[in-house]
């Protein structure tokens, strides 16, 4: 398979619910790596045919970064919005009215002006993101609900009195969902901290989503921009972090794309490994004759000189021509 459709389908499964990724990191066919959902490989990037549940090969659980989707841009998602900020997550506003969308309130999100059922009816990029729905009416929240029902997420939750919420649930059993769709909903949304002001129902609502995607606190957290970026097929060589101990500024997963435009996206932790990093990236990239290979950068104090580092530990990269 050519990264291009590996790429694809890792996007498209990622959808669905995390991905287990298999690499070798050792031997001839250093580099090779499948893509398993479900317990089934679904996509391989190899030269040849591997036993995929071979234990020497690197496993890891693969999910997105936290992507926030709020409904409504009122007060509670506005100090949602800054918390989530806080957090570096990626955050969505939609509303249909100007004064509350607009790149001026939610500097560093991604406005969608316009009616909720069209953005809900409307093909979006969104992977398994977190839905908030705190728009300004019930009907809205009816509506919102019921689509994002039957939407790929790894979350929705809904703000509303107990009776509220269970009027909308009573509505939506009468369309025939299910009571298993409606018991995945939290509603009422957030913690039970006795939030009262807009700021701490966001800080309630928030702390509701971290207990949720920590739960997948092991699972590596891919760029959405560097798979989209990769499912187009540009040439490209992926660095990823595979091992690492001690106190190195990184973690198992991490990684950088170095584009064949020299675009670069990514980190597998900056400083001293970043750049010398970047450095054989650039390499690797200009000769065509390089194969996938480790480097280890070893930053233990007696070593730590030789790269400028003195905080200690070991970061091995796996570099990888895609």
């Amino acid at each position: 398979m050519d990264s291009q459709q590996y790429y694809k389908q890792l996007l498209e499964a990622l959808k669905i619910d995390t991905v287990e990724r298999r690499t070798v990191l050792q031997g001839p066919y250093i580099g090779d790596e499948a893509l398993l959902q479900h317990n089934t490989v679904i996509a391989t990037h190899s030269r040849r045919n591997h036993d995929w549940n071979d234990p020497s090969y690197l496993t890891e659980r693969l999910a997105t970064d936290v992507h926030l989707v709020i409904f409504g841009g009122g007060h509670i998602a506005l100090d949602l919005y800054h918390l989530a900020v806080d957090l570096a997550l990626q955050v969505t506003i939609v509303d249909d009215r100007p004064d509350f969308c607009n790149q001026e309130r939610f500097p560093k999100a991604t406005c969608l002006c316009a009616p909720f059922e069209e953005v809900l009816g409307t093909q979006q990029s969104w992977i398994r993101p977190y839905f908030i729905i705190t728009t300004r009416g019930h009907a809205y929240d009816r509506l919102c609900l019921k689509k994002t029902l039957r939407l790929p997420h790894a979350y929705i939750g809904m703000i509303g009195s107990k009776k509220k919420v269970a009027n909308t649930f009573d509505a939506l059993r009468e369309e025939h969902y299910s009571e298993a769709e409606l018991a995945t909903v939290k509603a009422p949304i957030g913690l039970d901290i006795g939030a009262v002001t807009s700021s701490e129902i966001a800080l309630s609502i928030l702390a509701q989503v971290i207990s949720e995607y920590r739960k997948n606190e092991q699972a590596v957290r891919l760029d959405e921009r560097i798979l989209a970026k990769q499912a187009t097929g540009e040439s490209h060589i992926l660095v990823r972090v595979v091992e690492k101990h001690g106190s190195a500024p990184c973690e198992v997963g991490f990684q950088l794309a170095l584009f064949a435009d020299r675009t670069l996206m990514g980190t597998v932790g900056g400083g001293a490994i970043e750049a010398r990093a970047i450095k054989e990236a650039q390499r690797m990239l200009m000769d065509a004759q390089m194969n996938d290979h480790v480097v280890t950068y070893d930053l233990s104090n007696e070593h730590a000189g030789n790269i400028g580092m003195i905080c200690g530990g070991v970061a091995t990269l796996l570099f990888q021509r895609r």
